[in-house]
């Protein structure tokens, strides 16, 4: 009996300290930085938002679009708050020039897709128990998802429609499993969230390294040119390539060209 008890407390010991060695090898972010979630990030914002004046995004975009003022721009402006209220007035809807959910439908949008534009978050495809490299991974596949879709300024939605290039960065994070909030995919559209790349460059939770050390899966920020203010960003995919929604589209480009060359910064969402 004494044998077979020291075999169990051997065997338990073993099972334990391979236990501790699962747990320890879990992969996580050190705790100045975004932590990487373990369970689906879900939308940080106001699902179902009221589209008004001087918006962005999926939204604004269809909206334009249906009222015939979009040339190019998806920003909801004085002609579209023109339309909208004629078009209002004509349904016998209250003529706010805002685009609730009511007028939403009689423009003859889904009622789901009133909330589904907003609510879009990648999927996680990783978790913590999967390595550094498995996230990365993750996030660049999210991006390529992307590829060719049109730039649309303030868009971070589902890769049925445009993105722009902190969008683009947004869901490519949440497939790997970081959570920037309070920059959000749903704020992204809302007036004064146009350039979260500069909020996600400002961000003390991203890791910053030096140029000579980007890797794969960093971010690349970009200062507008002549001035030192960060007005995009782009996922390097290595070989000096990155992916981004750069006018007209999503496209893979080297790491400078002649539309944007003056780097500002690499950022390390996974350290």
């Amino acid at each position: 009996m004494r044998l077979k008890w020291i075999i169990a407390l051997s065997i338990g010991a073993v099972m334990g300290m391979a236990g501790a060695t699962t747990q320890a090898s879990a992969y996580q972010n050190p705790k100045a930085y975004y932590q990487v979630q373990d369970t689906q990030i879900k939308p940080y914002g106001k699902v179902g938002y009221t589209v008004k004046k001087g918006y962005e995004g999926i939204k604004t975009w269809k909206i334009m679009k249906k009222m015939g003022t979009f040339g190019g721009y998806d920003k909801y402006n004085t002609a579209t708050v023109d339309r909208v209220k004629a078009f209002q007035q004509k349904h016998r809807l209250k003529a706010t020039g805002d685009v609730d959910e009511q007028t939403w439908e009689k423009m003859g949008f889904s009622k789901a897709s009133w909330t589904s534009i907003d609510s879009y978050v990648a999927p996680m495809t990783v978790t913590t128990k999967n390595g550094r490299q498995a996230h990365i991974e993750a996030m660049i596949k999210q991006a390529y998802k992307y590829l060719g879709r049109p730039y649309l300024v303030g868009a971070s939605s589902s890769p049925n429609y445009g993105v722009d290039c902190s969008g683009l960065a947004m869901q490519a994070l949440y497939a790997g499993g970081i959570d920037p909030a309070p920059i959000s995919a749903i704020n992204h559209a809302h007036p004064g969230n146009e350039w979260n790349s500069r909020n996600l460059w400002a961000s003390k939770q991203l890791k910053q390294v030096a140029y000579k050390h980007r890797e794969r899966g960093d971010l690349i920020f970009y200062y507008q040119p002549g001035t030192r203010v960060v007005w995009h960003v782009a996922i390097y995919l290595g070989h000096d390539k990155v992916i981004e929604a750069w006018p007209p589209k999503v496209m893979v480009q080297p790491i400078r060209n002649g539309q944007r060359s003056d780097i500002a910064g690499v950022k390390r969402p996974f350290v």
